[in-house]
């Protein structure tokens, strides 16, 4: 799967968050597109990368509900015109990286922003829906700067993942691909072979007793059907 990042930030080089992200793509398969806050577009060689890839992510931070103004410029100057130009794209998929300044908690019915993330993010589900492209869950970080280790860990291989797997993927395929990884690890460091051998070992014992309990419940909803 080829996947283009469009980054949409007016300080990109200064922003922890985008650096972070950057320094976590997977090596090959992914384009990093930034978009300059003050340049202008030049429009079928946006076409062109778009028509490359399979996957197209919008990664911004969410300022007064919408993403920064130069995502919504490169939309009206790239997508000008009518609907049916675009019909060669249709098939892609649509996801979006989304950085919150503030905690998930905040954005839903009650909270202090009253309404949920996915309701303030519908107009680029609408915007998939009138290429004619998948729209993705999208991947949500709040609080990036309060984040430990162990959680930017976790953030690292979550977009990793949100990146190059089918979305959303099930326990089992990401744990092929975390073996995949583990596997990729022990060719180029040797020293810590062992210790990634037996996390894999461990993990595909998991993913067996996942598999196992998969295929169980499944026979119980075909005894239910019957």
């Amino acid at each position: 799967m080829q996947t283009l990042i469009i980054v949409a930030h007016p300080e990109i080089e200064n922003s922890p968050t985008q650096q972070f992200l950057k320094a976590s793509l997977p090596a090959d398969q992914v384009t990093w597109h930034e978009l300059q806050a003050n340049g202008k577009f030049d429009r079928q060689k946006e076409l062109a990368l778009l028509e490359q890839t399979d996957r197209v992510i919008f990664q911004f931070p969410f300022y007064w509900y919408s993403a920064p103004y130069i995502l919504k410029k490169w939309q009206e100057e790239v997508f000008s015109g009518e609907q049916k130009q675009y019909r060669y794209l249709a098939g892609k998929e649509l996801g979006l990286v989304v950085s919150l300044g503030q905690s998930l908690r905040h954005y839903q019915a009650g909270g202090s922003a009253q309404y949920s993330m996915s309701e303030l993010l519908r107009p680029y589900q609408a915007f998939a829906a009138e290429l004619d492209w998948r729209y993705c869950p999208p991947l949500l970080i709040s609080n990036f700067s309060y984040l430990d280790e162990r959680e930017k860990q976790d953030l690292l291989i979550r977009y990793q993942q949100f990146l190059t797997m089918k979305n959303p993927a099930d326990f089992s395929e990401q744990g092929d691909w975390l073996l995949a990884q583990l596997a990729t690890m022990g060719e180029q460091n040797s020293a810590q072979n062992g210790n990634l051998k037996l996390v894999s070992e461990q993990l595909e014992a998991q993913l067996t007793e996942y598999q196992k309990l998969t295929w169980e419940v499944a026979q119980i909803k075909l005894g239910e059907v019957d």
